[in-house]
């Protein structure tokens, strides 16, 4: 069974396979917690509490991963400024251009709506391997956006699913400061769920760095090519 592992590039009807397969079993992590990487620090601190999160997967002492070690990640980066900029990046996060990374992708028609399946497709050492998860929180906020200093927010969050190497969840964000800067922000939190996860945890956590530094990159060259538009 899982993980999902190949030596060929899946198609898309192999990632619907492993999406099928993930929403008949359900989350691998605690269900109460679906779409709390969304949740905003009223302070300004940023989204996700991380120390509220972490204990409250720690207390669900009745879940199979409670006890392993849950870690976070969280990238920031400044991707340009202007309404320009906030709508092409918008944009981007809804067709999946931040996973566009060459050895990982994710199919652009897909995920749109909450309780919509997905299949992360990565290559890792010479080998496919795909990994299903769910939208469990879309937002986008105007005006009274929740977090001080910030003028228009998009986000989502999407959860893992049974025969996903690692249970937990990650949000991505794009921000609209009041003073014109738009930001990208990837945060999730995470423990192994699989064996493959266990033996190689140092290489998963590579990678997860990895893909938070190479979806920025992304992110930051789209902002870019919106500043090269407005100065033509």
């Amino acid at each position: 069974m899982p993980p999902f592992l190949s030596l060929t590039r899946p198609t898309i009807a192999d990632a619907r396979e492993c999406v099928k397969y993930g929403q008949q079993r359900g989350f691998n992590y605690p269900r109460e917690l679906a779409g709390r990487s969304d949740d905003d620090d009223a302070s300004g601190g940023g989204s996700g509490s991380s120390s509220a999160i972490i204990a409250d997967v720690a207390s669900s002492s009745s879940h199979k991963y409670s006890r392993r070690r849950w870690v976070e990640d969280r990238t920031r980066a400044e991707i340009g400024s202007g309404e320009r900029t906030y709508a092409r990046a918008c944009a981007a996060l809804k067709t999946w251009e931040h996973f566009d990374l060459g050895w990982a992708s994710v199919d652009a028609n897909t995920g749109h709506s909450v309780g919509d399946g997905v299949c992360v497709r990565a290559r890792v050492g010479g080998v496919w391997m795909r990994n299903p998860l769910e939208i469990v929180r879309l937002r986008g906020a105007e005006g009274g956006a929740r977090r001080r200093g910030v003028k228009k927010r998009f986000s989502f969050a999407h959860g893992t699913m049974e025969g996903h190497v690692l249970a937990g969840e990650e949000r991505f964000a794009v921000e609209l400061m009041d003073d014109g800067r738009v930001y990208y922000e990837a945060y999730a939190f995470s423990a192994p769920a699989h064996a493959v996860a266990l033996i190689g945890y140092p290489l998963v956590r590579l990678l997860q760095k990895r893909f938070h530094w190479d979806s920025a990159r992304v992110m930051r060259k789209i902002g870019a090519s919106c500043a090269t538009v407005e100065e033509r």
